[in-house]
């Protein structure tokens, strides 16, 4: 009877727990709402942002696309019923990685710029429009379904078929983040309008944007407001080789933004204006930097001017006071001879050349009673540190003490920095330095070249006579870089760097108490460098670029004559340093091919691109750094 009793509540047992057994979940992805956006009505070319919500169990794919259409609301049927529904696609929205439970999302889509007819519409969604997603368990639910007037997976809107226009200043940005303008008496400060001179007071890019398809050109202007007062700021002119009110902007295609640089001059009223602001004693001085982007066309009216404006503050400092600042020189690995001795009686005391990183511009002419120092330091960034920027830097000078039978030191040097997807490096730099000492007649010369971090020449000695030539020429490709990109649902991997030459070509001279450089101390010809690859299996694509990071010749001649120091007092010199720059132009972008399903049965391949830059050389410059010759009395 045991056992029988056993054996009964053994079967009970199981047929209960049977009873009781839930199905085994199976991974799934469901879409659960499309909301409609409070504003109801659209025009085509007009962005539209859709809040909408998806479920999800058991499943964690990477890279899941959501597709949107907008379809006429009388053709609703079409898109269970055909291959190729009568609608308008809106854009893909990404979600990196899909996890357990209900997750809402905001998708920024765009009305395409086509004809589209007045009408009610509706927009309909598809989650996993790639087929991320092996062996869903349901995949009737991934998209829009059942509709109705009241159907949660549904949003509706109105379309008028007047095409939108707008456009949009999104960011503004100062090159180094501050300015520096020349302090009182280093130039003129009574001219109104643009001006003469060809020197960047104010070096940056903004990016904006363009909406719809009719209009594509714009006009930017500049004010910059000091202590409460608006002035015109004026812009250098692609291919005129001047400064001008306003510049001319063309976007190349609507929806992504774009970057254009630009290059600012002040005149004098308004340096005046900054020079007698400026507050030496105050933890920051700073002016305000408005910029406002206008419709060419008065025939078309844009739908939010709200956007057209943005006013950024930025710090300022004028150069300099007297003489350079010994802690500000120090920071940036540079001994102010003005305040120290020259020892030229070892090679270890060397003049050497240290590329100076921050500075956007210093220059004069400083003289006490026994010396005379002419100067040239410049530095700014040109391009987007985020995609691809470049920082030359330059120093030149010439330095007269007439102590101990006189002596000269001549400078001349330059480098650049490379930046690439926010990361930099030291890319090459050069310079030639020699000291003519009239006590004992020898010259102390130094030569620096270096190439990625690596000493190319390096070069010091104390001799009585001097005539050399120094020359280096590299070109090569390098990856430097990499980083990754996401365009529309497809990872892209990319890595950079550059390709093309740098080099350097400088005479060293020391005869007769006369010391010499001269020659181009740097020239380069850089190009970027990428490649692509794409981190997603259904996908394809590659990289464009055909994209001039710099070319640049810096051009130096500087010489000192101590000859006549002790027979009459009296140093002769002379430095003459031009640039002939052109920075940041061309084409990079990048772009792919992944599958998009299309609701009933088709899957379509798109394309897509993401656009790093697509500008023109507003670098194309040359101009005189600094150009002064005399004699030194003592």
């Amino acid at each position: 009877m045991l056992g029988l009793l056993t054996g009964c509540f053994s079967d009970s047992d199981n047929n209960i727990e049977s009873s009781l057994k839930q199905p085994e979940p199976v991974a799934n992805v469901r879409l659960e709402t499309v909301n409609t956006p409070d504003q109801t009505q659209y025009q085509p070319g007009q962005p539209i942002k859709i809040n909408y919500s998806i479920s999800s169990q058991l499943l964690d794919t990477e890279h899941v696309g959501v597709t949107f259409m907008a379809i006429a609301k009388d053709k609703v049927d079409q898109l269970a019923s055909h291959d190729e529904p009568e609608g308008y696609e809106l854009g893909t929205h990404y979600i990196k990685k899909l996890s357990d439970g209900k997750h809402s999302f905001t998708a920024e889509l765009m009305l395409p710029n086509e004809e589209i007819p007045s009408d009610d519409y509706v927009i309909a969604a598809y989650v996993d429009s790639a087929k991320s997603i092996e062996n869903e368990a349901n995949t009737e639910d991934n998209g829009s379904r059942d509709f109705s007037d009241n159907a949660a997976s549904f949003a509706q809107i109105t379309i008028d078929s007047t095409f939108y226009h707008d456009f949009a200043l999104d960011t503004l940005t100062v090159g180094d983040g501050f300015a520096m303008f020349p302090d009182s008496g280093r130039r003129e400060t009574e001219s109104q309008n643009a001006p003469e001179h060809k020197r960047a007071d104010i070096i940056g890019h903004f990016d904006a944007s363009k909406f719809g398809h009719l209009i594509n050109e714009a006009l930017v202007t500049a004010t910059v407001t000091v202590a409460g007062i608006e002035f015109d700021a004026h812009f250098w002119q692609e291919g005129e080789n001047r400064y001008h009110d306003d510049m001319k902007i063309k976007f190349a295609d609507h929806e992504q933004s774009h970057y254009f640089p630009y290059d600012i001059a002040v005149n004098g009223v308004l340096l005046d204006k900054l020079q007698q602001t400026y507050d030496k004693d105050a933890d920051e001085n700073t002016f305000e930097l408005t910029f406002t982007i206008e419709d060419l066309s008065s025939a078309h009216q844009e739908a939010n001017l709200d956007n057209n404006r943005m006013t950024i503050t930025v710090p300022y400092s004028l150069y300099d006071h007297d003489q350079p600042d010994d802690s500000w020189l120090e920071e940036h690995n540079i001994t102010n001879p003005l305040t120290s001795s020259v020892d030229t009686s070892s090679k270890s005391s060397s003049p050497s050349y240290a590329p100076v990183k921050e500075p956007q511009g210093l220059s004069g002419l400083v003289s006490t009673s026994d010396t005379l120092w002419a100067f040239e330091i410049f530095s700014n960034t040109y391009g987007d540190k985020s995609k691809v920027a470049i920082v030359p830097s330059f120093v030149s000078w010439v330095l007269l003490q007439s102590k101990n039978g006189g002596l000269a030191w001549a400078t001349a040097g330059g480098s650049f920095d490379l930046y690439m997807f926010d990361h930099s490096l030291d890319l090459f730099s050069a310079g030639a330095s020699g000291i003519a000492n009239g006590a004992d007649g020898t010259a102390s010369y130094s030569m620096n070249v270096s190439l990625l971090g690596n000493s190319l020449i390096k070069e010091s000695e104390t001799v009585s006579a001097l005539d050399e030539s120094y020359g280096y020429d590299w070109e090569e490709e390098q990856k430097l870089f990499s980083t990754t990109f996401t365009i529309a649902i497809v990872p892209v991997s990319v890595s950079a760097g550059i390709k093309g030459s740098v080099g350097v070509n400088t005479d060293l001279k020391y005869e007769g108490l006369q010391f010499s450089i001269g020659g181009d101390v740097l020239t380069a010809s850089l190009d970027a460098y990428a490649t692509a690859g794409i981190d997603l299996l259904v996908a394809s694509g590659g990289i464009g670029v055909d994209f001039l990071i710099i070319s640049d010749t810096l051009s130096a001649t500087a010489y000192v004559d101590i000859s006549k120091a002790l027979s009459d007092s009296e140093i002769g010199y002379g430095i003459d340093v031009s640039n002939h720059m052109k920075a940041i132009e061309g084409e990079f972008y990048l772009w792919v091919k992944y599958p998009g399903y299309k609701f009933c049965c088709s899957f379509p391949t798109k394309t897509a691109t993401k656009t790093l830059y697509n500008t023109g050389a507003l670098y194309d410059k040359t101009w005189q750094m600094i150009n002064y010759s005399d004699s030194f009395k003592f």
